[in-house]
């Protein structure tokens, strides 16, 4: 009988090593996934470290558009705005884009409504609780409010 030449399949190592390969394989794979899910969060956080940086459009404001509102004086209302009210609203005077709550800009509400939403939760919905700011700082922040969207007091 003649010997059969042996092969990479054949030896004693042969499923270890496929094994060894499959596992560096896979483990290789795991690796460059995590690499790139770390490029994407870095990219993600330095994208949004520089959106306070302001971009200006050149010329007017194209066709059908509002013109954006003239900022509100800055101020106590404003503050109080964008540190308990403008992660959920939209509002251009505080540049803020929320999208949880309506968009103000649009709403328009005069300093009554913006108070008996803040004092009572929104509008029913249970999405804003009740009572984020009370008093002086409710009124501050209505009143921010009612003047950026032009609706007055």
């Amino acid at each position: 009988m003649e010997e059969q030449p042996k092969t990479a399949e054949d030896g004693p190592d042969s499923g270890e090593e496929k094994e060894s390969r499959t596992l560096q394989a896979w483990l290789a794979g795991i690796a460059i996934g995590c690499l790139v899910v770390a490029a994407m969060i870095a990219s993600y956080e330095i994208g949004k470290n520089n959106a306070d940086t302001p971009v200006v459009a050149d010329g007017p404001a194209p066709a059908g558009e509002k013109p954006a509102p003239e900022p509100a004086a800055a101020g106590p209302g404003a503050t109080l705005f964008s540190t308990s009210c403008g992660s959920c609203h939209t509002l251009a005077a505080s540049d803020s884009t929320g999208t949880a709550g309506p968009n103000l800009d649009d709403l328009q509400p005069d300093a009554a409504l913006v108070v008996a939403a803040i004092e009572n939760g929104g509008a029913g919905t249970g999405a804003m609780p009740a009572g984020l700011l009370s008093g002086d700082e409710a009124q501050q922040v209505a009143d921010f409010v009612a003047e950026s969207v032009g609706s007055g007091q």
